[in-house]
């Protein structure tokens, strides 16, 4: 915190034992070490509190974010794949060879049931890597 170097504290030290005398200056070190004990505590938990906020703040931040994502609304491309292949499944076709790569999921989708996540470069899934 302060930059004494060992000699300048011998010279502080001499020169508080000539002021203050030796009778007193027991009871002068355990008063500045109680206000140095004080002092570091007091610094120790402001800087705890500090880093605590920070990472709350961090936390509601990512909270938030998904909080956007799972609020995301569905786009109209989504619910015309989703209800084509519906309809294809119904029909007892279960590979998915009757979709177009227009109305619905490519056959690399549906033979492994998730888009590669190589597709989004984000910290959270986007749209593309959503089940169709």
């Amino acid at each position: 915190m302060f930059d004494f170097s060992f000699g300048e504290l011998v010279l502080l030290g001499i020169i508080v034992l000539l002021v203050v005398g030796p009778e007193k200056m027991p009871e002068l070190a355990r008063t500045a070490g109680k206000w140095y004990g004080a002092m570091r505590r007091t610094m120790n938990g402001l800087r705890s509190e500090v880093e605590q906020q920070l990472l709350l703040d961090e936390l509601r931040k990512e909270a938030d974010k998904l909080r956007d994502y799972a609020n995301e609304e569905i786009l109209p491309g989504d619910i015309a794949a989703s209800s084509s292949l519906r309809e294809t499944r119904a029909n007892g076709d279960d590979t998915g060879a009757s979709l177009t790569p227009e109305s619905g999921p490519k056959q690399a989708e549906l033979d492994i049931g998730f888009l590669p996540t190589a597709m989004h470069t984000g910290d959270l899934p986007g749209p593309e890597d959503r089940l169709h």
